[in-house]
């Protein structure tokens, strides 16, 4: 990776702990989910079913590799979700964890 390329992805990293620090991004314990299963994966990472303890609701977490085009493309989904998060046919976003020093 380029350091042009480092230092984008940090931008994106940064984007999100931002949001986080700043609360518009919600925070959730990696411990708060239980059951956790891989369900699926793709280009950006994989995807696992796990059970949200504090709501016993059924929820699906995404892990991604930390690459520079893959993290622009999680602040665009995170971006686009905050639009529409009120709508009923789009899938609500809860927030982020951190699981072995991964967002």
């Amino acid at each position: 990776m380029t350091s042009t390329s480092n230092t984008d992805t940090n931008k994106w990293i940064k984007w999100i702990e931002n949001g986080v620090a700043e609360e518009y991004i919600n925070y959730h314990n990696y411990n708060e989910f239980k059951n956790v299963q891989r369900i699926g994966f793709g280009a950006f990472g994989n995807v696992y079913r796990a059970t949200w303890e504090s709501s016993d609701t059924v929820v699906a977490l995404k892990s991604f590799e930390i690459d520079n085009c893959i993290m622009k493309e999680v602040v665009n989904e995170i971006k686009l979700l905050h639009k529409v998060n009120f709508h009923m046919n789009i899938i609500q976003f809860f927030g982020i964890t951190k699981r072995q020093s991964k967002y």
